[in-house]
């Protein structure tokens, strides 16, 4: 076999997605720990970790004594994940606050590594002392969001504004608007629509992180293909808050990065690294923004930042001080001033 065909990426890509075509059997995978353990660690850099195990499990493959352990925490976060939701959907009813959880990308089966819920602004207080009541803590409060820890495994974010470079991307009212009732692990909450979704999932990926996982992409393929009619709401929607171009913009990256990864048989790495000229070129074109020179400033410091946390996301030190809470939340919070001083804003 082609050396080019047991390229962690495409070993991972054969796996967890069934349109992705490529000769590859799992007793390959298997036979080669040094690969098998590639292909994991990719897996959980880009969200897949538990999409990739539990297939690996419905085939039959047994995990290497190395993986047990890091499996039986996997089922631990789907535990407190479980008990996340319950607690909202509980707090909801009592105190009579809606809620929405968003950013999930629910067509591909994955734990989150936190759960981002949407409140409206007048009940962001209310809900935090409520969490607060039910035996959370929070760790982080600030204007792009707020952070409440319960269990070790698993954060809760809140936002209640979506706002980059102080333009209001998505509107409270058409989120609250397209709420539907959604179900994962067994399940209720509610979540947005589809379209609401997706574009909520592009515009983050692209000025939330600036980088795009490949759980996220997956997610976004998936819209795509099952939803057509659904784009031109999309376009629509982006075009009336300002930011239609940027959203065209990444609509034909997304197609142009579909083509090349499964059409031409071009390996794309994940997460995927947005090029900063086509960041510039899509902060620019959002309607009434001044790219003055202390803004370009500002993204060039933030730029170099997504790039530093980015390069060194696949070192086992950034792994290890990732796995702390504590460390975790201080370089969130540093990343969130960054994000702040660029204009991001959420709650």
């Amino acid at each position: 076999m082609n050396e080019n065909n047991l390229d962690p990426m495409k070993v991972l890509l054969s796996v967890v997605d069934p349109e992705y075509q490529n000769d590859i059997q799992v007793e390959e995978i298997t036979r080669d720990s040094a690969l098998l353990k590639s292909v994991i660690e990719l897996a959980e850099r880009n969200g897949l970790y538990y999409s990739f195990i539990h297939r690996l499990k419905e085939l039959g493959v047994d995990l290497p004594l190395s993986e047990k352990d890091r499996w039986k925490e996997e089922n631990q976060r789907l535990s407190d994940l479980k008990k996340t939701i319950t607690l909202l959907n509980s707090v909801s009813k009592d105190y009579r606050i809606d809620y929405i959880i968003i950013k999930e990308g629910d067509t591909i089966l994955h734990i989150p590594r936190d759960v981002d819920i949407f409140v409206d602004r007048e009940e962001k207080e209310r809900i935090i002392k409520a969490l607060e009541d039910n035996g959370m803590k929070c760790v982080h409060s600030g204007d792009i969001e707020t952070t409440l820890i319960k269990n070790a495994h698993l954060d809760l974010d809140v936002y209640s504004r979506i706002d980059y470079f102080t333009v209001e991307f998505m509107d409270k009212e058409s989120l609250f608007e397209s709420v539907v009732k959604n179900e994962m692990f067994g399940l209720t909450y509610p979540s947005l629509s589809k379209e609401m979704d997706f574009l909520l999932i592009m515009i983050h990926a692209l000025f939330g992180h600036g980088r795009l996982s490949l759980l996220d992409f997956l997610h976004l393929k998936s819209f795509l293909q099952a939803n057509p009619d659904g784009i031109d709401s999309c376009r629509n929607y982006a075009y009336r808050h300002r930011w239609g171009a940027v959203f065209d913009l990444v609509l034909e990256e997304l197609n142009s990065m579909y083509r090349k990864m499964y059409e031409e048989g071009e390996i794309i790495r994940f997460p995927y690294l947005f090029n900063r000229n086509f960041f510039l070129k899509c902060v620019s074109q959002i309607e009434g923004i001044d790219m003055n020179w202390l803004r370009k400033i500002i993204l060039s410091v933030s730029l170099l930042w997504d790039r530093v946390t980015f390069q060194a996301s696949g070192t086992l030190l950034y792994r290890l001080l990732r796995s702390i809470g504590p460390v975790r939340r201080s370089i969130n919070s540093l990343g969130y001033w960054i994000r702040y001083m660029r204009g991001d804003r959420y709650s």
